[in-house]
């Protein structure tokens, strides 16, 4: 399976240390979703500031824009990331319908000084720029001879990414939004994720297989077998739920082959059993956790969920950050 770069850091981000499907309000990051998106990726900010179970998460952030340069332009722009930024959705979205070429999308809602952060990236050489639906700013080509464009929406939102997703998202905001949520197979199938997830993923597995640079599930035998066994899933999704006093993980496979849904319980059985037995000396509290996740199969999904109590999370943070 291929999995976006910038969704499997979403991922990795609540499920390291961490409202019903996604909700099309007007104007929002949700609404300015691609409706041909092939991977989609949420993080809730503001509710996990508001958690004390996330609190050693945002002591870890708090590091964010220790390089030189980051760090005077989040001066210079007056932007705390972990403060500001509420809500953070990714999407990735074909250029073509069978190329490989990709457009990415980054939408922000929060609180942006954008007289600031506008004096900020101009004089570091960017261009603004107008089309229809609003204005954008493209940025200096990176040193990977890619570059990208930025637009300041209003006071609560900006959007982030490639140009053409820039454009993209302008012009839906200026018609209402797309229709990810009720005319996409992928926003269709985001509706099976808990409702109450601060962090989710959603991925079209086909499609966002075609995309150049997408990363393949892990290394090793062990994911080699998985990518087997997902390469018939139509789509896979990932979500973490933030509860205050655990963190519940959560994921789907769906397929309508039976052959494939079997191999892939079995393989998520095998990935736990061998999990218990790697992690039974570093963090035994985890092998009576791991335990405790469950397995189901249905007609057309595989489905994967379980729990971690936060006592045994901030012991797993701890000893990571004591081993760095």
């Amino acid at each position: 399976m291929f999995i976006s770069r910038q969704i499997r850091s979403a991922v990795l981000l609540a499920a390291l240390v961490v409202s019903a499907a996604p909700v099309m309000a007007a104007g929002g990051a949700m609404s300015l979703v691609p409706a041909d998106a092939v991977t989609v990726g949420v993080v809730k900010f503001d509710e996990l500031r508001s958690s004390p179970l996330m609190s050693t998460l945002f002591q870890q952030t708090d590091k964010f824009g220790g390089n030189g340069d980051a760090a005077e332009f989040l001066r210079e722009a007056g932007l705390e990331p972990a403060k500001d930024i509420d809500l953070l959705v990714v999407a990735t979205s074909p250029r073509t319908s069978l190329g490989s070429e990709a457009d990415v999308v980054v939408i922000a809602e929060g609180r942006f000084n954008v007289a600031r952060l506008s004096n900020a990236i101009t004089a570091r050489g960017a261009i603004r720029k107008s089309v229809t639906g609003g204005s954008y700013f493209t940025l200096p080509e990176a040193k990977d001879g890619h570059s990208g464009a930025v637009s300041f929406a209003g006071e609560g939102l900006a959007i982030m990414g490639t140009e053409n997703a820039v454009i993209e998202a302008l012009a839906t905001r200026a018609t209402g939004g797309s229709k990810f949520s009720g005319a996409s197979g992928l926003g269709i199938d985001a509706a099976r994720i808990d409702p109450k997830a601060t962090a989710w993923a959603v991925i079209d597995v086909a499609r966002a297989s075609r995309l150049a640079g997408s990363p393949r599930l892990g290394g090793g035998p062990q994911g080699e077998v998985l990518e087997a066994a997902v390469r018939n899933v139509s789509t896979v999704a990932l979500w973490a739920t933030d509860t205050g006093d655990a963190l519940k993980l959560g994921a789907f496979g769906l397929a309508t082959d039976t052959e494939t849904l079997e191999l892939l319980e079995d393989t998520l059985r095998g990935a736990l059993s061998a999990m218990r037995l790697a992690v039974r000396e570093k963090a035994p509290d985890m092998v009576s956790v791991l335990r405790r996740f469950a397995v189901e199969r249905t007609s057309d999904s595989i489905r994967l969920t379980g729990s971690i109590p936060a006592e045994t999370l901030r012991k797993l943070i701890a000893t990571k950050v004591a081993n760095r």
